[in-house]
Parts: C-alpha cells; sequence; structure tokens
C-alpha cells in the first residue's frame, strides 16, 4: 500500500532563499499548533529548497489556486539548483513583511515561518516553522472561512491536479 491513498492533498508553494529565491511546489504541509502559531512542511533531504531553509533559517508557504497551475507544476518539475527558477516561471515575487524570503503575490496567501525545527522522517526532513506573519486576500478568506468559489489545487499524482467546489457538506445535519 502507498502513501498516495492519502491523496488529493492540498498543493503549496514553498518560497526559500534570498538573494537567488527558489520555490518548489509541496502537498505535505500541515498546521501544528495556534499557540504558538507554528506550521510543518515535509521537504526531500535532495531538494535545492531544503538546503536554502537551513541555510537562511526562514521560509514562505504560499497558496495558490488553478489559475496558476502551470506554475505550481513547473516549480515542483524543474530544479533550481542549477537554474533561476523563478525566470522560468511567471510568478512575481514581492517582499515579505517580517522574514528576508520574499512572498508570491499570485498567491491568495503567504505564511511567513522563521526556521524551528526540524525532524528526521526518513528520505525527507520535516521542518517545523514558527508563523511570523500571514498575509492573505481579504475577499477570498472571512469570517475565517475560505470562499469556496476559489479554485484550491488538490494534487492527485503526478501531473493531475483537481480543485474545491463550492459544494459545502455540514457535519451534525444527519444526527
Amino acid at each position: 500500500m502507498d502513501i498516495r491513498v492519502l491523496y488529493p492533498l492540498r498543493t503549496y508553494l514553498v518560497v526559500s532563499g534570498v538573494d537567488k529565491p527558489n520555490v518548489m511546489a509541496a502537498d505535505w504541509v500541515t498546521p501544528l499548533s495556534f499557540d504558538p502559531p507554528l506550521l510543518g512542511v515535509s521537504v526531500s533531504k535532495k531538494r535545492y529548497s531544503y538546503s536554502l531553509i537551513k541555510q537562511f533559517g526562514e521560509f514562505v508557504i504560499a497558496v495558490p489556486t488553478a489559475e496558476i497551475l502551470e506554475d505550481v507544476w513547473k516549480a515542483g518539475s524543474l530544479s533550481g539548483r542549477n537554474m533561476d527558477k523563478i525566470k522560468a516561471l511567471s510568478i512575481t515575487l514581492m517582499k515579505s513583511k517580517v522574514v528576508s524570503v520574499p512572498s508570491i503575490r499570485e498567491c491568495i496567501a503567504n505564511i511567513e515561518c522563521r526556521l524551528l525545527k526540524e525532524i528526521d522522517a526518513g528520505d525527507h526532513q520535516f521542518i517545523i516553522g514558527k508563523i511570523e506573519h500571514v498575509s492573505y486576500d481579504k475577499r477570498v478568506f472571512h469570517d475565517d472561512m475560505p470562499d469556496l468559489s476559489v479554485r484550491f489545487l488538490l494534487h492527485l499524482g503526478r501531473n493531475k491536479f483537481t480543485t474545491t467546489s463550492s459544494n459545502m457538506l455540514i457535519a451534525g445535519d444527519v444526527l
């Protein structure tokens, strides 16, 4: 059995590096704590992004939508180790509010983190970041809920994705 039975998973972009920023796609991202605000992301030890997160101690988790699917796919398929991956994408980097690593203008949210801890997790490192600042589009998130008309990306595997629908299921109605 493969861990892919957990899919579909939301897909995010992870920005790392300061002088020559890089971006990678990641599905294995999870909130860990409200107080202190912590977030975790699993990154392969072989990834260029992993070395940048270790070097600079900061990263940004950006929330893309289906509108930038091709950039998300390229970010997860190309390596920034030997090329300027940002130039291969049509995203716009912008100054973050707190950390030195840039955020992504085309994303509906950017979560700025400082590296707090990492845990060896087999062929990946589980990166724990302390959330320093969250910027988001107020039209997309309101009353602590996302607008379901926004097409959040869900990764099915390989180059296949789907999006959220506007159908809301409310638990407790069947009790």
